[in-house]
């Protein structure tokens, strides 16, 4: 039994909970992911088929969590206004794919809607339990949910570049969750990198570089999903010792501007190679 739930919020705005209706988005569909990267949230929401807001005077936006758990991200009032969906109709940010039909007929309207404080101090800080009905991800806020807890706070706050030191486990955690740890994944993502992996068992060091796609967040993402990163030398270290993986800790050496070619951020690596001796102590073979 729960103590306290959605519908006693809205009745203490005297909001009727036929009018206002819910809707949690899913991190696992693609469409929403970009979205939520791109921090245009709200304009995909109003992304929808013809009177989907109908009868609606505000709406409360939530994002899926674990299980059938969800936070609350936003609440907008409609202001009525529809029409046929034009580019012009939505913010310069707003990416272009997200403008292509994921079915006919289904987000071929645009319909206005307005950025509110109210709740405001609850957003990113409230988690509901939707209930089993998940696949009902647009419901009316008759149907009631718990409240299964406020101002939860993300375990690693991220406090610069220059402040990260995260072992395994630590990073698993803030890679594997993008809406807890969202400014973690906008900031790993947002600039190139050198940087270093000891293992702190031995205290031997690795020194690489992160200048692709989503940059640090793509590169150390691929050794949390298999460990040695697609690294020969990892590869090599962990064929011989599965478990040493647990042993690593992560930290940056220097931010890159993302402006700065591949051949130059290759020579800053090479250099600290030579700094930090990494090919005759630590784990850098070229």
């Amino acid at each position: 039994m729960y103590s306290l739930y959605l519908s006693d919020l809205i009745k203490k705005k005297s909001w009727n909970p036929n009018r206002v209706k819910l809707i949690r988005h899913a991190m696992s569909y693609k469409r929403f992911k970009i979205a939520s990267e791109h921090d245009v949230v709200r304009e995909y929401t109003q992304m929808q088929k013809q009177d989907f807001f109908k009868d609606t005077d505000y709406v409360l936006a939530f994002v899926g969590g674990t299980g059938t758990t969800a936070k609350f991200v936003g609440c907008y009032q409609v202001t009525g206004k529809s029409e046929p969906l034009k580019k012009e109709l939505l913010s310069e940010k707003y990416p272009d794919i997200l403008l292509k039909e994921p079915s006919p007929g289904r987000v071929n309207f645009y319909h206005e809607l307005a950025d509110t404080d109210h709740f405001k101090d609850l957003k990113e800080k409230l988690y509901i339990e939707w209930g089993k009905g998940t696949v009902s991800w647009s419901q009316k806020a008759t149907n009631d949910k718990p409240i299964i807890g406020i101002g939860h706070l993300p375990k690693y706050i991220f406090e610069g570049y220059e402040n990260i030191v995260l072992n395994f486990e630590d990073l698993e955690d803030i890679l594997n969750d993008p809406i807890k740890y969202k400014e973690w994944h906008t900031a790993l993502k947002s600039v190139h990198a050198i940087y270093l992996i000891t293992l702190m068992d031995t205290g031997e060091q690795y020194v690489g570089s992160a200048s692709g796609k989503d940059s640090i967040l793509h590169r150390w993402t691929s050794y949390i999903k298999i460990k040695h990163g697609g690294n020969k030398d990892f590869k090599e270290l962990l064929y011989k010792e599965p478990e040493r993986y647990k042993e690593f800790q992560f930290s940056l050496l220097q931010v890159i501007p993302k402006t700065m070619n591949p051949e130059e951020v290759l020579n800053l690596e090479n250099l600290y190679k030579i700094k930090l001796g990494t090919r005759k102590f630590g784990l850098n073979n070229n």
